[in-house]
């Protein structure tokens, strides 16, 4: 019986094509339109590449030793340290081109970095703090050199960024695709119908549920080959990416289900979900890249889709990501409440049927 109210299901949603062609065609135009708007804003944003550093110790200054380990830890980092025993450090910067000078004195140092070079002079101090921070008590021979560096984020471009947000975006829409079964649903009455069959609240709602998700991940994937072939989108690692895109697409059919299962509802549960839709996408980094959001890091974990948009723009530009786990862990969650709610409302409401 489940299996004949799936494909009947099938049947009804497909009878509505368009909706499903907008899941294929705007996730792409979206992300094309964007692209062209914002290439020049994300071309800019670059990790700096390696460079130079010149520097100098005083005579019988207690940075010596420390500053040798310092140019080790400069080599494992991409930043080239090297030694001037004489010559005005800020001579010297124009001279040989250097980011940046740093001058070890008896009580201190002193940076001397270019206008030009402010991302490259950012990290340097940062290496020099990590080294020299609450290290120099006692004998500067035992000084431990920490190993952490600091993490710079990778470049991304805006093809691969809003080429990826605007397809996670969409996915979170889903509910779109099911206008047309819920509309058949009321005229004909069918969930009446089905009250008289052995089917339970589950059955029932998971004959709605599968193919509401089915019919959006195919959408979904084909503007993601779409977004791939002729953007030129590059999507990291196609199986976590696959996966993550499915589980989006679960989470957001779930939840949007049980907003209907509530309201009964699509006016309301469309104009309710793209709500939050909407926020969780402002938040996440939909609209305003999460690279320049201003948002607080709390703030933002709060969305679903920063979680998702993360880790796979991190995915597809550094081939890694630490957002993977919470973004499984956000989407499983939210699909698991969702559910025992939606089913638990369709059971209190066939029972006010009854």
């Amino acid at each position: 019986m489940i299996r004949y109210l799936i494909k009947n299901n099938f049947k009804i949603m497909f009878r509505s094509p368009v909706n499903i062609l907008l899941y294929m065609f705007c996730p792409f135009l979206m992300a094309a339109i964007l692209i062209s708007a914002f290439s020049s804003l994300l071309e800019s944003y670059k990790a700096p590449d390696d460079f130079d550093v010149g520097y100098r110790v005083e005579a019988g200054s207690v940075y010596g030793e420390a500053a040798k380990a310092l140019e080790q830890v400069g080599k494992e980092s991409g930043v080239t340290f090297v030694l001037y025993e004489s010559g005005d450090p800020e001579e010297l910067v124009k001279q040989h081109k250097l980011s940046a000078f740093v001058e070890f004195t008896g009580g201190g140092y002193k940076i001397y970095e270019t206008e030009e070079a402010k991302t490259e002079g950012a990290k340097l101090e940062y290496m020099i703090s990590a080294v020299f921070n609450g290290s120099l008590s006692g004998d500067v021979s035992d000084i431990s050199v920490p190993v952490e560096v600091k993490e710079v984020a990778p470049a991304v471009n805006s093809t691969d960024y809003y080429g990826i947000v605007f397809i996670i975006y969409f996915g979170w829409c889903a509910i779109v695709c099911a206008a047309g079964l819920f509309a058949q649903e009321k005229k004909h009455r069918i969930l009446e119908r089905l009250q008289v069959s052995d089917l339970s609240p589950f059955q029932t709602y998971l004959g709605r549920v599968i193919p509401l998700i089915s019919v959006v991940a195919i959408g979904i994937g084909v503007a993601a080959v779409l977004a791939g072939v002729l953007l030129g989108v590059h999507w990291g690692n196609v199986g976590i990416t696959a996966l993550l895109i499915l589980l989006t697409v679960i989470a957001a059919s779930t939840f949007e289900m049980m907003i209907y299962e509530i309201t009964r509802s699509m006016l309301a549960t469309i104009i309710i979900s793209f709500i939050i839709v909407w926020i969780f996408g402002y938040i996440g980094g939909t609209f305003e890249t999460y690279l320049f959001s201003a948002w607080p890091e709390k703030v933002k974990l709060i969305s679903p889709l920063y979680h998702t948009n993360r880790a796979l723009v991190e995915f597809s530009t550094a081939g890694r990501s630490d957002y993977v786990v919470s973004s499984i862990i956000y989407l499983a969650a939210i699909t698991l409440v969702s559910s025992l709610i939606g089913v638990l409302a369709g059971t209190i409401r066939r029972k006010d049927r009854a």
